[in-house]
């Protein structure tokens, strides 16, 4: 399968709540270094700034996060020294 038609299977899935994966349930915990946490709030940040029309162009093919946002069940967040570990639980179909 090619890359775009993965990415279109997949935003397909995100749009329709992820069927094919119906009642699939995870648990992960995600240890991030800070500098990269960093990087992404910093792109975050940009991207905010940019304005609206022009960040559409830009990622024409983007998966809708709020769409995948709605199965997250929890969120920890826990810091120690360089590392941020996100303890995320995630239910599909529920």
């Amino acid at each position: 399968m090619s890359e775009r038609r993965l990415l279109a299977w997949l935003q397909q899935q995100v749009a329709a709540g992820l069927p094919a994966i119906a009642g699939t349930r995870v648990t992960a915990s995600v240890p991030l270094q800070v500098a990269l946490v960093n990087e992404l709030i910093a792109e975050a940040l940009a991207d905010a700034t940019t304005a609206a029309p022009q960040r559409a162009a830009a990622t024409p093919t983007a998966i809708d996060a709020t769409a995948l946002l709605r199965h997250v069940r929890s969120v920890r967040v826990e810091a120690a020294p360089g590392v941020i570990t996100l303890d995320v639980a995630l239910a599909i179909g529920e």
